[in-house]
This record gives structure tokens, C-alpha cells and sequence, in this order.
């Protein structure tokens, strides 16, 4: 009986948050891992945002650990009673060179590299940076690993990821390919999801079997 009790629920639910934005997002500039603090009007849409959760219970909310993040999920955390804790390879894709250029100098030095990743994003290397693939691999294994580390999950957990880590965990979770990264990212701001605990060992037996 006290096995029984004591055994991990086979599913969590993940409520999947998109952190706010920074003035980088608000002028078009590629944000990657850049430590950002969240702009003005984002802390105020966050006002907004997390009260639609006041009432709603979490145990835990895992965050990526640049500023947006984390001050979204600290917004969230006050309006639930959980616990905020950062998780550093839930960071976003790292964009290498092209981290700070804005979209329309990305396209003018680069054209044949901006089309590919507009229109397959997952067959671009970015320079000094890595691939989306790299990136979901190491995001959705990063968030496997701490959602089996905790020991209360219930009755839900929250992510705050940055908006490309955002659509790449949601890809994972619905099973979509990364090439529809763009569209995927169009997601809501908050979006829950019941992930098995199966899913999550395969994931991190795939990470074993490719390192």
C-alpha cells in the first residue's frame, strides 16, 4: 500500500508559458540567449496575463535563466503559490553571429541564409551558433530531466521558456516537426499539456544513446 501511495504519477500536467518580451522582441532584433530584461509594456501584459491564473494551483514552476524568464515566472509564481526554480539548458537556441542583428539586416548580408531559415529553419546552422535540432534536443531533455526530478508534480508544473524554446517544446509535445517552428510559435501565451512519464524516459534514453 505505502508503494502505491508513494509511486510518481504516469502523467504530469505542463502548463508551457511563453515569457514576456524585451525591447530586442519589440524591434525585430534575433534575441537567442542574450540576458534581456523584460520592456515596458511587456511588465505591464504580464499584470494581465498572470491573473488569469490567480486561483490556480502549481507545485513548481521551471524557467529558463535569462531575465524575461525568470520575471515571468516569478509573476506566475505569486499569482499560484509555486516554487520558481531556474533550469540553465532550458535556455533558448543559441544564435551565435547572428544574435542582436534585426531580420531585415539578417536578410540583406545574408539572403540565401535568411530564406533557408524562414522557409527550413531546421536545415540552417547558424554561425557559431546551433541547429534547431541541437537546440530541441537539449531544451525538451533539459525539461525531462528536472520535471522527473520532482517529488511533487502535482497538481501541474509550469514552464517559462523564451518564444523559439517556447515553439520547440511545444513541437515535442505535439509531435510536430521543427520546420514548422514559425507557425508553432503563434501558440497562446499559456498552454497546458498532459505529458507521460513514458515520454519522458524515452527522452532522456535518447539523450543517452546519442552521447
Amino acid at each position: 500500500m505505502a508503494e502505491s501511495i508513494m509511486a510518481k504519477p504516469e502523467h504530469i500536467n505542463v502548463l508551457i508559458i511563453r515569457s514576456g518580451q524585451s525591447e530586442w522582441d519589440i524591434t525585430g532584433r534575433l534575441v537567442g540567449q542574450a540576458d534581456l530584461p523584460l520592456c515596458e509594456q511587456a511588465k505591464k501584459d504580464l499584470v494581465e496575463t498572470s491573473a488569469l491564473l490567480d486561483g490556480a494551483e502549481l507545485s513548481s514552476i521551471l524557467h529558463a535563466p535569462d531575465q524575461c524568464s525568470k520575471a515571468t515566472a516569478d509573476a506566475y509564481a505569486r499569482v499560484t503559490g509555486a516554487k520558481a526554480k531556474a533550469v540553465e539548458d532550458l535556455a533558448d537556441i543559441d544564435l551565435g553571429l547572428w544574435e542582436g542583428l534585426r531580420n531585415e539586416d539578417l536578410e540583406e548580408k545574408a539572403p540565401k541564409a535568411y530564406r533557408g531559415w524562414r522557409e527550413n529553419p531546421a536545415s540552417v546552422i547558424v554561425p557559431e551558433g546551433e541547429s534547431l535540432l541541437d537546440a530541441s534536443d537539449r531544451i525538451s531533455v533539459a525539461l525531462a530531466k528536472a520535471l522527473d526530478k520532482l517529488r511533487a508534480p502535482d497538481p501541474g508544473v509550469g514552464v517559462v521558456l523564451r518564444p523559439m524554446a517556447y515553439g520547440l517544446i511545444r513541437c515535442w509535445l505535439t509531435g510536430r516537426p521543427v520546420n514548422e517552428l514559425w507557425e508553432v510559435m503563434e501558440g497562446p501565451a499559456a498552454e497546458w499539456h498532459e505529458l507521460s512519464r513514458a515520454k519522458l524516459r524515452q527522452t532522456r534514453e535518447v539523450s543517452r544513446i546519442g552521447s
